[in-house]
């Protein structure tokens, strides 16, 4: 009986690993099959990326943005909502930062400005996600369909406003004005890494700890274990799912205002780092685990950072890392498959 609960205990953690370790062994055998050296770009996905400070320190930088947006597909996931938008959210937080940011600055105390900044990316994500949500409930479409929808509009839109009203005139390239250095996210004591760093880990525990220990946190994990049940408990099954696609739209609008305040000092047209395929591949991974988020989001930051070393120092094509995350998806998906075949269900 102890055998056969430590096997359930385990089995989602091995399984991700041996995802990971698969889709580094058919990644090698790709490199190797256009006559890519597979050690060669390993090493420098290792060596760049943490053999030095500089890799460090932006391989940490990258893990912010993750944590958000996956802190946010969390909420979703256990509810059995797809918010496939992430992306589209991501930019309208980024855009609407993006526009506050410079006329804050100098203007109000500088903790005010950060504070007012960051519900203004929340708020932008949020209201990004109402109307895929109100379809959701009001008209039962599905929220996959119109989330991918919102992306587009997001593309366009946030084109529009940085070609447009909201592009600086100051410069030809289409972009926003820039925000002084020192009204940005300040950095950690000695390091270069920002504090939004220190504010996705912050979001990740929080919602950790709702889902282990709060009320609506139990609420959206039976929702999203069986609907049926919900509606038997008399739990506001509409309501919850509205609550987890918006806060899952507002954190990825969050990670776009952390980008823009911590990174690029304002918000570029043609700019999406598209940390949407990342996020899913990360917290499935995870297994929804609030706690395995954290490492994983630096093992994908790695990947990141380590992907762009590779394509300049190994000449790797740029599409390799995002290949690698796709075949630990489906790596994953067969070793769930097992889990239930062999052990029953895993959480």
């Amino acid at each position: 009986m102890r055998r056969h609960t430590l096997a359930h205990s385990l089995a989602p953690l091995l399984s991700s690993i041996l995802a990971i370790i698969a889709a580094f062994l058919v990644g090698a055998i790709f490199l190797w099959a256009v006559g890519k050296d597979p050690l060669r770009a390993y090493g420098v996905l290792v060596s760049r990326g943490m053999g030095s400070s500089f890799g460090l320190t932006e391989t940490f930088i990258k893990m912010a943005p993750l944590l958000l947006v996956s802190a946010g597909l969390l909420i979703a996931l256990k509810a059995s909502v797809w918010n496939i938008g992430v992306d589209g959210q991501f930019l309208i937080g980024a855009s609407i930062v993006g526009i506050v940011a410079p006329k804050l600055a100098g203007v109000v105390p500088h903790f005010f400005m950060l504070t007012l900044c960051a519900l203004a990316g929340f708020g932008g994500g949020l209201v990004w996600g109402i109307v895929p949500a109100m379809l959701k409930v009001r008209y039962g479409l599905n929220e996959i369909i119109t989330t991918i929808m919102m992306n587009y509009v997001a593309i366009y839109m946030t084109s529009w406003l940085v070609k447009g009203p909201f592009k600086d005139p100051t410069v030809v390239a289409p972009q926003m004005p820039l925000i002084p250095p020192e009204f940005r996210l300040p950095s950690l004591p000695l390091t270069r890494i920002h504090l939004g760093l220190v504010v996705g880990l912050l979001v990740v525990l929080l919602v950790y700890l709702m889902f282990r220990h709060g009320t609506l946190g139990f609420a959206l994990t039976v929702l999203g274990r069986s609907r049926k049940a919900a509606i038997h408990a008399g739990m506001p099954v509409n309501r919850l799912v509205v609550a987890a696609l918006l806060a899952s739209a507002g954190l990825a609008g969050l990670a776009g205002a952390n980008d823009v305040l911590g990174v690029k000092g304002l918000f570029q047209a043609e700019w999406n780092p598209m940390y949407g395929l990342t996020g899913f591949a990360l917290v499935f991974l995870a297994r929804l685990n609030g706690l395995w988020v954290i490492p994983l989001a630096y093992f994908f930051a790695l990947l990141d950072f380590g992907g762009e070393m590779m394509a300049r120092t190994a000449q790797i094509p740029a599409f390799y890392v995002p290949m690698l995350e796709g075949l630990m998806l489906i790596f994953l998906a067969i070793s769930a498959y097992i889990e239930r075949k062999y052990l029953g269900e895993v959480d």
